[in-house]
């Protein structure tokens, strides 16, 4: 039986987060990406972009890039917390080490400059 074009593909998801809020005036785009450098998440493609409310993430499979391969695009708002951004993406599946997870939410919550790159 064919697949319609307006089923849900079950390889593609979206999940909106709640999303906590900060005042303090960071790159959120830039800071998600040092992120991602010390969770280095195993065969996933991420793409950060600017989003409006909520933290949203959509993730599917990476067809025609090996067995596990992924992608993710995560929407971040611009005013959304350190702290919001770390849990976002340390649940897009990378099973960070239990010590990287603790020093990002750390810093997170005691930002410095500099302090992850």
């Amino acid at each position: 039986m064919p697949v319609s074009p307006y089923d849900p593909d079950p390889t593609f998801a979206t999940e909106e987060r709640r999303t906590e809020e900060s005042r303090e005036e960071f790159d959120r785009a830039e800071f998600a990406m040092s992120v991602l450098e010390v969770l280095r998440p195993p065969q996933l493609t991420v793409a950060v972009c600017r989003g409006r409310s909520q933290i949203r993430v959509q993730a599917g499979r990476a067809w025609g890039r090996g067995e596990g391969a992924r992608w993710a695009l995560v929407a971040i708002p611009p005013r959304a917390s350190r702290e919001s951004i770390v849990l976002a993406l340390a649940e897009l599946g990378a099973t960070p080490r239990a010590y990287a997870l603790d020093v990002l939410v750390s810093k997170a919550l005691r930002p410095h400059p500099g302090d992850l790159g």
